[in-house]
């Protein structure tokens, strides 16, 4: 009778409670799930603070999604505090819980990609950028800044153009600006004729394969 029980109770869970707990977490906000990631991260740091003289990476999903980040450079201190679905002026907003709390020698940014997807003109990205890095230079002076240039994705090939635009733009203003540097991913992510390698993104058009990360790895490696 309470083997039947239990095997009732497991069937309960997994048909009814376990779907509305994924239902329920499908109807949040992006800007709730924001929430929840940085809260995640506040906690891992109140366990295990973080040391200092990291290498902090923020940004969008590429950066949240390189789940072999630390592997990948095993002899540094890598700190990974993407996430997903930001724009250059919500990394802004929220500098106070992903940057502010680290002692960086060095912060490498990506972010742009999904400025540029929601329809963002240049000018007002780089003007977020520029005010972004204005405040790491006085919050953090002594951390290098690296910018990652936006990469070109299958999904988002019909915003070529204005990808090009905003990381000249970027890679120009940094060249006026101390310890800063320009991480050049979006040229080695293409063939020789200039075309996308389609092995270097996943079925959904926009995010990396370990084979996109590997031409990452290559690229950041040069930095560190």
């Amino acid at each position: 009778m309470k083997r039947n029980i239990f095997l009732a109770s497991i069937l309960f869970y997994f048909g009814i409670v376990a779907p509305l707990s994924t239902y329920a977490q499908s109807q949040l906000t992006q800007r709730q799930k924001w929430e929840q990631k940085m809260e995640r991260y506040a906690r891992q740091d109140a366990l295990a603070p973080p040391q200092k003289d990291v290498i902090l990476f923020v940004g969008s999903s590429t950066v949240e999604n390189w789940k072999t980040l630390s592997d990948d450079f095993p002899d540094e201190l890598i700190l990974n505090r993407g996430v997903s679905g930001t724009k250059t002026v919500d990394l802004y907003e929220f500098r106070d819980r992903l940057i502010d709390p680290y002692d960086a020698k060095r912060i490498f940014i990506y972010e742009g990609d999904n400025d540029i997807g929601l329809g963002w003109k240049t000018d007002a990205i780089v003007t977020q950028f520029v005010q972004l890095i204005e405040y790491i230079q006085k919050a953090k002076p002594k951390a290098q800044i690296v910018f990652i240039s936006i990469k070109l994705s299958p999904r988002r090939l019909k915003d070529q153009q204005q990808v090009e635009e905003v990381n000249l733009r970027i890679r120009d203003y940094l060249a006026t600006q101390p310890n800063t540097a320009y991480a050049d991913v979006y040229h080695p992510m293409l063939a020789e004729d200039g075309r996308l390698i389609p092995e270097y993104y996943r079925e959904d058009g926009l995010h990396l394969t370990p084979e996109g990360y590997a031409v990452w790895k290559n690229i950041i490696g040069r930095f560190l």
